[in-house]
């Protein structure tokens, strides 16, 4: 398959195209505009599973992280350490095999239990959106399972300067939640430069069963957003963003203790990034784009095992890239991305074990040693229009070379008492956990798909493709000792690859959508954390020969009438260790949800639904069965409501509204026990100018 790719790749590129270029009573130039889906973390050339997760929706529910806003999308589950500090799992895949991005920018933080996904500020998004299954071929290592972007809001350029603007303020019941945002947008005909901040506040959520202890958090963010152009084909983007959360409670987490206290003193986030564009430079060369980044996201965690002992653990992790494509032009028939791309992570751990007896002894570890890792990676993707009424071909390659080095990690840094003021250093055997090692990985992946439309309105899609990932900086040199176990890194793991397959279909009428997606991912050397030990506890990081993940989907949304609304999905993952006959851990039940939504074209719009999940049997050995739930959930907004040159919008709405006590999955077997938020009705109120 990667040779076939990349003759064709090689082929447009090089040969003359054998198409002449389209006339004006080309067929291709009348498709109708329903038959065409753009996908931007796509590149508009490969037909992925996408979901998207616009404006409105985040506005009308308010939801409190991004994992939530996602968690109602086919093939995606919710998961996470806490109320706060969330992430997701897409077709069964964790956050290990997932690429997030804001803006095209990396996210890369500690662990997959970092909370890094919580640091989006979520009222200043445009949309979210997803790709389901490999997304290597375009974004290299990590993207295996899935890519996840958040969009941020941006203003337009605007033919006289102006102003706009907004503000909101909301409140949820279930943790006495404030959230309180606002933006102003400035924007003249070459020029614009937007200014957001935002601040929340939430005391401990309350569940059926009781208050959930040590779930509080406080959050803020602000940032700038700017465009300029200096010809009508050339713009630069600028972006800035600092987020930062404090006093974060982990009412729960596998790593530490049952009985332990746990919260981040402080999180921050900062990104930079500027990007040139050009477009429409030839008739071969559509547009060129070049951009950089930089951020990074410091994290210092407070653990309270109990009175007489303090564990302070910190990381700093930074993350700086590079990438230019270009998008090439041959015909209304043949079109060619080429791009290159590079980026940078640096990773640095410490962590503090305090204990308070009758004299105070300081122990200095640090979790994983310093270490970086850098990628280059070149790709291309090609787009066929074999038949404009019927058949498209597209394909895609990508090459990558990675590079990881480590210093040498030890079981301990320093020992001492502090007695009477003073220190006291105490002997202690300095022991190498991990050497000092440079690792080097070369790898490919190739990614090909064939849409056909039979008859308009219909049409089949096949992908396959092929995904690479190398272990991460924790993954291989993890240390974590916290009183529940010690979980260890593996430097010798071998890198993960896979091959992947979605069929799909869709049918789009007037008022009416049907999809269902069916795919089967067969994975090799798939790394995943083992017991090794019961005495003592030790979990470490292997690799598993061979597993499979397979599944469907469905989405279903009718246009009853003019004012009625009904959707419905569904989703279901099966996994296996192929040499063990077992399940795979951490695999969500199967789930999905029904909507009713009633519209009136100038006054509200509100909708009634239920979110389902069944009993999930399926389990790892060493995993507790999860029973099944409905919950029912209620919202409404009204029309923007004109204020002389301003609008009012009212939002509200009740989540959980029977008070349905239950049980996530995912979270039963990340070491926690407790409800989800019990019944919450949440209200906000924005203006915009």
């Amino acid at each position: 398959m990667t040779s076939f790719a990349f003759s064709l790749i090689l082929s447009a590129a090089l040969n003359t195209p054998s198409l002449p270029l389209a006339a004006p009573n080309d067929s291709i130039q009348h498709r109708d505009i329903k038959e065409i889906t753009v996908y931007s973390i796509a590149a508009g050339n490969l037909s992925l599973p996408y979901v998207s997760v616009d404006k409105k929706t985040l506005e009308v529910h308010d939801f409190k992280t991004p994992a939530d806003a996602l968690q109602n999308e086919t093939g995606i589950w919710l998961s996470r350490d806490g109320i706060w500090a969330t992430s997701m799992n897409v077709r069964g895949m964790s956050e290990q095999r997932l690429l997030f991005l804001l803006d095209h920018d990396r996210i890369q933080s500690a662990t997959d239990i970092a909370g890094v996904l919580s640091t989006v500020d979520m009222n200043g998004l445009e949309k979210i959106e997803v790709i389901k299954g490999a997304g290597s071929v375009l974004y290299g290592t990590g993207a295996m399972g899935g890519v996840v972007n958040f969009v941020s809001e941006r203003p337009g350029y605007s033919n006289v300067f102006k102003t706009s603007g907004k503000l909101s303020s909301g409140f949820h019941t279930v943790n006495e939640m404030w959230t309180n945002a606002g933006n102003i947008n400035f924007m003249d005909k070459k020029w614009y430069l937007s200014v957001n901040g935002s601040y929340r506040t939430a005391k401990d959520t309350k569940t059926p069963a009781g208050t959930l202890n040590n779930s509080q958090f406080n959050d803020a963010s602000w940032g700038l957003k700017g465009g300029m152009k200096y010809v009508d084909n050339q713009e630069l983007l600028i972006n800035y963003n600092h987020f930062e959360a404090w006093n974060v409670g982990i009412p729960g987490g596998n790593s530490f203790p049952a009985t332990a206290t746990v919260r981040y003193t402080a999180i921050k986030r900062n990104q930079l990034s500027g990007e040139y564009i050009f477009t429409g430079i030839s008739n071969l060369i559509k547009d060129l784009r070049f951009k950089a980044y930089t951020q990074n996201i410091s994290r210092d965690v407070e653990v309270k095992p109990n009175a007489a002992n303090l564990t302070l653990p910190a990381s700093l992790n930074t993350t700086s890239g590079a990438k230019a494509t270009a998008n090439l032009y041959f015909n209304d028939y043949n079109s060619v991305t080429l791009g290159v791309e590079s980026w940078l992570r640096d990773s640095e751990t410490g962590r503090m074990k305090i204990n308070f007896g009758t004299d105070t002894t300081m122990i200095g570890e640090i979790p994983t040693p310093k270490a970086q890792m850098l990628d280059v990676g070149f790709f291309a993707l090609y787009k066929k229009v074999i038949d404009p009424r019927h058949l498209n071909l597209n394909a895609g390659l990508r090459l990558d070379y990675l590079h990881t080095k480590n210093d040498t990690a030890f079981n301990r840094i320093f020992s001492y008492k502090i007695i009477d003021g003073k220190r006291n250093n105490i002997p202690f055997t300095k022991n190498v956990i991990f050497d000092a090692d440079v690792n080097h990985d070369f790898s490919y992946s190739a990614h090909i798909d064939l849409e056909y439309s039979p008859v308009a309105r219909h049409k089949i899609a096949l992908s396959l493709s092929n995904a690479y990932r190398v272990a991460s900086i924790e993954e291989r040199f993890k240390y974590i000792d916290l009183g529940n176990g010690v979980r260890l890194g593996n430097p010798d793991l071998k890198p993960e690859k896979g091959l992947y397959s979605n069929l799909s279909y869709t049918l789009t009428e007037n008022k009416l959508l049907l999809k269902v997606d069916f795919f089967a991912n067969y994975l090799f050397d798939l790394i995943a954390e083992i017991k090794t030990s019961a005495t003592p506890l030790i979990f470490e990081n292997k690799n598993i020969d061979q597993a499979l993940f397979a599944g469907a989907e469905l989405e279903f949304d009718w246009l009853i009438s003019n004012n009625f609304r009904f959707k419905t999905n569904a989703s279901y993952v099966y996994t296996r260790d192929m040499k063990a006959g077992t399940f795979l851990p951490q695999i969500p039940p199967a789930h999905g949800l029904a909507s009713l939504n009633y519209r009136t074209e100038k006054l509200f719009e509100t909708a009634l639904t239920v979110v389902w999940a069944a009993t999930q049997s399926e389990v790892a050995p060493t995993e507790t069965p999860t029973q099944g739930y409905a919950v029912f959930n209620f919202d409404i907004h009204s029309m923007p409501i004109m204020l002389k040159r301003t609008a009012l919008q009212l939002f509200a709405g009740v989540d959980n509204i029977l008070d349905k006590a239950y049980k996530n999955h995912l979270f039963n077997t990340r070491g926690l026990d407790f409800y989800e938020p019990g019944r919450n009705i949440f209200m906000k109120l924005k203006w915009g100018w």
